[in-house]
């Protein structure tokens, strides 16, 4: 597949964070307004052929303080055929942008018996076996210590919320019933991205947030279609939550919209 450049220079700054969507999630926080709206390509950046994945960056302003978030209207994935360079570009476009706060969201499946769909986990530890699918894959810290306490309470009043683990595995097939009896053994939820931002996240410096959608029961979705829908019916909620949900992650940058 053809190398995507990267980011190229955007007047957008300076910003306090940015947001990057999965799928079907894409959704303007409550009260923002917006200050550009730019595809992809005009960016340099790779370009999802994946349904729900807009491939728009939007600039908006949230509360009384005018804080600007840039927010990534979807992403690429390794199955697409993307390598690994490619699929850092976007976030290292924005860390040489200066922006070091990054909140990244997926749409993904139950794996653990405790957790429903329709519940949002905050990520602590992300499971890599999309660069190493065997026991013993690395584990990324993701949303550290407690900001991720933090976040599940600003959460808590707008949808189902806790802590947990997501296992991101290559995809693009569902799980199967017996792999979902052996990924339950290494995470919480399960979902075909992620891991390659984090890992560009981590070694850019950059400060992260990992909130995990669930939008079905691993080993029972129903296809794509179905993902969308559901994540869909999840948006209402995130829109509404996102000024109290940056406060709580990074309460300095964010005092004037939680």
């Amino acid at each position: 597949m053809r190398a995507a450049a990267r980011g190229r220079a955007t007047p957008l700054l300076p910003a306090a964070a940015a947001v990057i969507f999965g799928s079907g999630l894409a959704t303007l926080p409550t009260a923002a307004v917006v200050e550009a709206d730019l595809p992809y390509q005009e960016l340099g950046w790779p370009v999802s052929q994946v349904p729900g994945h807009a491939n728009r960056l939007v600039a908006c302003r949230l509360g009384a303080g005018g804080v600007r978030v840039l927010l990534l209207n979807g992403r690429p994935h390794a199955y697409e055929g993307w390598s690994d360079r490619e699929l850092r570009v976007p976030m290292d476009a924005l860390a040489a942008w200066g922006v070091r706060r990054v909140l990244l969201t997926n749409a993904c499946g139950a794996l653990a018996a405790d957790v429903a769909p329709g519940t949002a986990l905050v990520v602590d530890e992300v499971v890599d076996l999309v660069s190493a699918p065997h026991d013993d894959a690395p584990r990324l810290a993701a949303t550290k210590g407690d900001r991720a306490k933090r976040c599940v309470a600003a959460l808590a009043p707008h949808v189902t919320a806790r802590v947990g683990r997501y296992v991101a595995v290559a995809g693009p097939q569902f799980e199967t019933l017996a792999e979902v009896a052996w990924l339950r053994r290494l995470g919480d939820v399960v979902g075909m991205s992620t891991a390659p931002e984090v890992r560009a996240g981590l070694a850019n410096g950059q400060s992260l947030c990992v909130l995990a959608l669930v939008v079905n029961r691993a080993g029972a979705a129903l296809g794509h279609e179905h993902v969308l829908a559901a994540a869909g019916e999840l948006n209402g909620a995130l829109a509404a939550a996102f000024p109290s949900l940056l406060a709580a992650a990074w309460p300095r940058a964010f005092a004037a919209v939680g």
